[in-house]
């Protein structure tokens, strides 16, 4: 009986140790498939409601098929729609950079200037931040491309998630009862409403942060317009993706906007800075609690320390992805232990 166990835990152990040595040598690989399957389960969770109404009339393929290319089709029609007015902005702000730089350079000097006019001297920290402003803005441009290709290659890996989203949407009843058999008897109930808390929580966190980015996004380009702020689609696009970020994310969106608006002099800053302030307020006591639900039950502290620890492990796409994580693994629990 003794041999029979200790050969069964070394068979174990082995099995552990090649499972993590193997998942070492393909860690990039593994990520890959990782962000695919992450792609395909956001893509099915988007669609799933329209293919619930659907199945009532039509088979599981026809329906899963018709909601997914829906879903497809109108992201594909928004960035069809959205993406020359973009391009041409970043065009304009490209061209108009050294321009900017020189406009921001001259507003610093004659702050600084009125400073030192009442006492306050400060020219090592002035030309400082002049030279890091030219440094800058000598960079922004390659910054700005790399980001770009590295988006369309990250994008290219993401082909098949549709294809996977598909097969999730259809079969997603038999892969569940798949998974419900792998647990054992007296943990199967417990596991089913784990998964069914899990489902609900995070499929009710990502429409609802979409419907947040959407809103906050369109607000953002709307109020920047008015206020005659350039590049107010461009902001307002980076605002919405931003906005997937809590908290730290509008933080570094809005920045770019007050500092093109301050071609405009301080009063247009002060105007850009009052709307996005005005924005975010609205964000933050109206569409967050009714959008989000109990995703925003977190305490500030709490989402500041999962975003910063997000960032540290997974750069941005950690920032992205922690809050979710987090909201998923509630509901699991919350459904373990009912």
């Amino acid at each position: 009986m003794e041999r029979t166990t200790t050969a069964h835990r070394r068979r174990l152990l082995l099995a552990i140790s090649g499972g993590l040595v193997a998942a070492a040598v393909l860690r990039g690989v593994l990520r890959a498939l990782a962000m695919q399957l992450l792609a395909a389960s956001l893509l099915m969770l988007l669609a799933l409601p329209l293919c619930r109404h659907l199945e009532k009339r039509l088979p599981g393929s026809a329906a899963a098929l018709l909601s997914l290319g829906t879903l497809l089709l109108t992201a594909v029609l928004t960035l069809v729609l959205l993406l020359p007015p973009v391009a041409g902005q970043l065009r304009a702000l490209a061209n108009e950079l050294p321009a900017l730089v020189d406009n921001l350079q001259g507003l610093l000097l004659q702050f600084s200037a009125q400073l030192e006019s009442r006492g306050i001297a400060l020219t090592a920290v002035r030309d400082g931040v002049l030279s890091r402003l030219t440094d800058a803005a000598g960079s922004i441009l390659s910054r700005v491309m790399g980001l770009a290709s590295s988006l369309i290659s990250s994008l290219s890996q993401l082909l098949l998630s549709p294809l996977m989203a598909f097969y999730l949407l259809r079969d997603r009843r038999k892969i569940a009862a798949g998974l419900t058999l792998l647990l054992p008897v007296a943990y199967r109930a417990r596991g089913v409403r784990a998964a069914r808390e899990m489902k609900r929580e995070s499929a009710a966190f990502f429409r609802g942060q979409l419907m947040l980015s959407l809103l906050v996004g369109g607000m953002t380009a709307l109020g920047l317009l008015l206020t005659g702020t350039p590049g107010w689609l461009l902001l307002g696009v980076l605002m919405g993706v931003f906005e997937l970020v809590p908290y730290i994310g509008p933080v570094i969106a809005g920045a770019p906007a007050v500092l093109l608006s301050l071609q405009g002099g301080w009063g247009r800053a002060l105007w850009t800075l009052a709307v996005l302030v005005i924005i975010q307020q609205i964000e933050g006591t109206l569409l967050s609690p009714r959008l989000m639900g109990s995703a925003t039950s977190l305490h500030p502290m709490t989402v500041l320390l999962l975003v910063s620890a997000g960032g540290m492990l997974g750069g941005t796409l950690g920032m992205v992805a922690v809050i979710p994580l987090v909201v998923s693994i509630r509901g699991a629990l919350r459904g373990w232990r009912e």
